[in-house]
């Protein structure tokens, strides 16, 4: 017998429908890269799909327009308390996520969508 090792994060996006069972060979890179191409999405779309890794990337890139620069290895959570550095996390609240992001598009001209981001995030 051979056992399955199912990653939670595709998992999830099965039993929500937004993958197919097909999707529980793949790496998470892959199946949201999958995703996003066969449903010609780009970061701007609302139902993008990201990693929870390529978010808290994305949301690095956009804390960092506004001031905030997370350290690398600092994971990304969202809170509704105070924000900031905390263990070997940085805590932001969606809000900030939301600003950071009007305020790429208005610095850089490319629009990212905060809510597929929000979505991929942890919360504290």
């Amino acid at each position: 017998m051979t056992a399955t090792i199912c990653d939670p994060w595709i998992e999830r996006l099965i039993t929500s429908g937004q993958l197919a069972p097909g999707a529980r060979g793949l790496s998470r890179e892959q199946a949201a890269e999958q995703y996003n191409g066969a449903n010609a999405l780009t970061e701007s779309d609302h139902d993008f799909l990201y990693t929870p890794g390529q978010a808290a990337g994305a949301a690095r890139d956009a804390l960092a327009v506004i001031g905030l620069e997370v350290p690398a290895d600092a994971r990304i959570l969202l809170t509704d308390g105070a924000s900031g550095p905390r263990c070997w996390s940085y805590l932001v609240e969606p809000g900030q996520i939301e600003y950071a992001c009007e305020q790429h598009r208005l610095t850089t001209g490319e629009t990212i969508n905060p809510t597929p981001i929000l979505e991929a995030l942890p919360w504290f």
